[in-house]
């Protein structure tokens, strides 16, 4: 029988005193990148300094029908071909030739080979950032062949929020690292470059004839593939080996635009607040900001909006430039080739040039390093922006030589305030959501009444159910919905939009292609809808580990609360939309509404702690989390032993006993553990028990989280 002797070190509390800001800067002690510049940091450096962009005529498909011939493709490729779909091809299989982590893995090994880390592989995480997977169906399962290739054993986590995945990703992957959670953390992302791509980029009409010039004329980007990846480590743990320090990442934003499915809020205050926001988690003042490394994507409302919302925080006009016309719009990869590219020249005293500039658009920077190789200039502290479809935007703030360590910041309460589900076998709120067990929660979900919950009817299922689930979550708060968040746990893209897209290129061609059906495909779309419904303006993100998704959602937003005062509350479930018909797969969306308390709560639902490890391997979650030594019940979601196990791993106080998953909800990647988490907080709620541990193992990484009920004393 285990007992709670476990080292509190390597999980989260919520107790108010908490541990994540005093464990010193994260550093990067490795990196790898492979674009259309070639393959390795050397050549992104030699092409920076040579001037050298990797734009050129796409030749892998045919491109005739399309609003550009050009792409930015990486060399190792070429002489491949992307077949043309048809009856017995499908999208997936017509990628097949461009696999997603062959990519991955050899920016992944550089970056690991250079660092060369000494940690248990247990104990080292990979946290994965992609806008279109492997074939726009495969998301969580690169991240396992990537994890698999450096022999990783700790959790690997996949970021999908469109164009700032990456970016992202080395935020949540420096809060794995402070939180104790990993010793060692694998971060980036990857994208290809493929037809399906190009032809909604095309329909949106914001591509260009030329090679991409932010800032600059003619507007219009250039889509690009790539893969870069960092490897951070604690600043003392790096040093105690003598390991390098390439750059420290000190801080990031996270925000919602809440405005339009791919343009961003013109008036710039959803890149703000995420400016804002990093800024404050790094502890730097705006005047301390030497250089920006800009999303700057070329279109015509983007790099406005971006250089508003600069000015805007930093009030003043400080160094910005724009990496695509090296790079393409690398999408889920651009935010961290980028951030490389910027590296490799702070590091020898310069900056990065934004290439292809023709003279400044109105308002944009008048001065965006318009140069031919980097330019002198001494950075310390600088920061990554990143912005991309459904209004996710995230802002690294990162330096380059020694800048000191964040002060140690308290940590709050979290509470969870209310419960959404929306299901087959109906809504639950957070009363009744003790009825999940025995509801026939398997196949369709059953229709919302969307006038009663004010939304619009013509949003598509999955962000329907969504928002519908996030809006009965917060029918018992307060606070302002500016300052609520949504964190989302979701798999796979929605089905009925991605089917529309699909169809309408069987139909007509990718001429044809639907750009409304194509803005709502991607895996983040329903995040981006539901934030823009309800007006959640707060930290956004959309994560996959499949199984165990919803539940690793609510845990990072839960650790987000108890770390950061950017979010007054947080809506935090999981949506799923099958594309099969298997009889017991299940459908719709769960959500909890999470808020923050500095002073010990009395007569609510307490998030008291939680942990996260590699695959298949639940009892290290539990063993970390130390509160779990006793509790009045266990829900549990893995293979039928896990069962019998979790009997083993705790002291059972109470009649509850051990719950299987299974007995609340169908088939569902991702919202069977988020059901898990509302079924225990109804039975807290209802006196039931005083403490319940939740445990999800089947997924990319195990998950363990524990609620608690805090009597009105």
């Amino acid at each position: 029988m285990w007992t709670p002797a476990a080292a509190r070190t390597r999980s989260t509390f919520f107790d108010g005193q908490g541990f994540g800001d005093g464990m010193g800067v994260v550093v990067v002690t490795g990196m790898g990148a492979v674009s259309s510049l070639g393959s390795g940091v050397a050549a992104h450096r030699d092409a920076l300094w040579r001037g050298r962009t990797g734009i050129r005529p796409i030749t892998r498909f045919d491109t005739s029908s399309l609003g550009t011939q050009l792409g930015a493709m990486w060399p190792e490729w070429e002489g491949r071909v992307q077949p043309e779909p048809g009856r017995d091809r499908d999208l997936f299989e017509t990628a097949e030739s461009f696999p997603l982590h062959e990519l991955a893995i050899c920016a992944a090994r550089e970056a690991w080979s250079q660092a060369s880390p000494k940690a248990d592989p247990k104990r080292v995480a990979l946290v994965f950032g992609t806008c279109f997977g492997q074939g726009f169906e495969e998301f969580s399962a690169v991240a396992l062949r990537i994890a698999a290739a450096l022999e990783i054993e700790g959790p690997s986590i996949t970021i999908s929020t469109a164009c700032s995945s990456s970016t992202n990703a080395i935020g949540l992957a420096r809060d794995l690292l402070s939180c104790g959670h990993a010793d060692v953390v694998v971060a980036g992302g990857a994208d290809t470059l493929l037809r399906e791509a190009v032809a909604g980029f095309s329909a949106l009409g914001v591509l260009s004839q030329v090679p991409c010039a932010p800032f600059s004329e003619p507007v219009g980007t250039t889509l690009g593939e790539g893969a870069g990846f960092l490897v951070l480590e604690r600043s003392d743990d790096a040093s105690r080996r003598g390991a390098p320090n390439l750059g420290s990442i000190h801080g990031y934003g996270l925000s919602a635009d809440g405005f339009h499915e791919t343009t961003p809020d013109p008036s710039g205050s959803g890149i703000s607040r995420a400016i804002r926001s990093a800024l404050v988690d790094a502890n730097w003042l705006a005047r301390e900001v030497d250089f920006v490394s800009a999303h700057a994507t070329g279109t015509a409302n983007n790099d406005h909006v971006e250089w508003t919302a600069i000015l805007r925080e930093l009030a003043r006009a400080v160094p910005v430039s724009g990496s695509k016309g090296h790079l393409g719009h690398t999408q889920g990869a651009s935010g961290v080739l980028e951030l490389i590219v910027a590296l490799v020249c702070h590091r020898e005293g310069r900056v990065p040039p934004t290439l292809h500039f023709r003279g400044p658009r109105s308002g944009c920077p008048s001065d965006p390093i318009a140069d031919l190789e980097p330019r002198p200039m001494t950075v310390a502290r600088a920061l990554k922006l990143s912005a991309a479809f459904g209004g996710a935007n995230a802002v690294l703030a990162y330096g380059c030589g020694e800048v000191p360590a964040n002060a140690p910041r308290p940590r709050a309460h979290v509470v969870l305030e209310g419960v959404g589900v929306v299901g087959p076998a109906g809504t639950f709120r957070l009363a009744d959501a003790v009825s999940l067990r025995g509801a026939s929660n398997v196949g369709a979900c059953r229709e919302v009444d969307v006038d009663a919950l004010g939304l619009n009817p013509r949003l598509d299922r999955s962000s329907r159910w969504l928002s519908a689930a996030a809006v009965i979550a917060l029918e018992a708060t307060r606070g302002s919905r500016e300052q609520t968040g949504l964190f989302v746990g979701a798999t796979r893209m929605p089905e009925e939009s991605s089917r529309k897209c699909t169809d309408s290129i069987r139909q007509r061609g990718v001429a044809g292609t639907s750009a409304s059906a194509f803005a709502r495909m991607s895996v983040n779309a329903p995040t981006g809808s539901c934030s823009a419904a309800l007006g959640l303006l707060g930290p956004t993100s959309t994560l996959s580990i499949g199984e165990g998704s919803g539940l690793l959602a609510i845990a990072l937003a839960a650790d987000w609360l108890a770390a950061r005062q950017d979010a007054s509350a947080i809506v935090a479930g999981a949506v799923s939309e099958p594309y099969g018909a298997l009889p017991d797969e299940a459908e719709g969306a769960v959500c909890v509404a999470l808020g923050r308390s500095f002073a010990p709560p009395r007569a609510s639902l307490v998030v008291a702690a939680w942990a996260i490890a590699g695959p298949k391997d639940a009892r290290a979650c539990v063993e970390r989390t130390t509160l779990a030594g006793k509790v009045g019940g266990v829900i549990v979601d893995g293979a039928r032993a896990l069962v019998d196990d979790a009997r083993q791993w705790v002291t059972l106080d109470g009649e509850i006993g051990v719950v299987a998953g299974s007995e609340l909800w169908g088939e569902s990647e991702a919202v069977r553990s988020a059901a898990m988490v509302a079924f225990a907080a109804s039975l807290l709620s209802a006196g039931r028990a005083r403490s319940i541990l939740i445990v999800s193992e089947r997924g990319a990484s195990s998950i363990a989280l524990v609620l608690t009920r805090e009597d009105d004393r």
